[in-house]
């Protein structure tokens, strides 16, 4: 793999910030249902630390799109899919973070259609993607050599 000098420290800040938000979503998912859908307060720090997490999983691929493929992905979606289609990422992983990306943009760009339900159910069935890609970005790191 060609490197372009990964960049840790910024690699490192932004797994801090999914390990943070990682940790506020699910504690979250330790509540009652009926409590944390009927406290707005909750639901706006989880559709924060969603927002967080996203873009610092997104900043970490295109990151690694730049330094190691030296390709400009073409949307958030994309930074994802190139990784998956170089063999940097599982394919079903990178499709399904990319997919992650379209629930970034309801709620950076259009909160009153987010479900709180079915945030609530992503919170709890489908953070594991990004423990995954954590994961993946540790191996990634270490194979480069840093």
């Amino acid at each position: 793999m060609a490197s372009g000098k990964i960049n840790l420290s910024r690699l490192s800040q932004k797994v801090a910030d999914i390990k943070q938000s990682l940790s506020v979503l699910r504690e979250y998912t330790r509540q009652d249902e009926v409590i944390f859908l009927s406290n707005p307060e909750a639901l706006r720090s989880a559709r924060y630390a969603f927002i967080v997490l996203i873009e610092a999983a997104i900043n970490i691929a295109n990151h690694l799109c730049a330094r190691l493929l030296h390709e400009a992905p073409q949307s958030y979606a994309d930074c994802f899919l190139l990784l998956g289609k170089h063999e940097l990422l599982p394919a079903d992983l990178s499709e399904r973070l990319g997919k992650m990306t379209g629930f970034r943009n309801l709620l950076v760009h259009g909160y009153g259609k987010v479900d709180d339900k079915v945030m609530l159910k992503i919170m709890k069935y489908d953070l594991g993607d990004l423990d995954l890609f954590l994961t993946e970005v540790a191996k990634l790191v270490r194979d480069d050599g840093q």
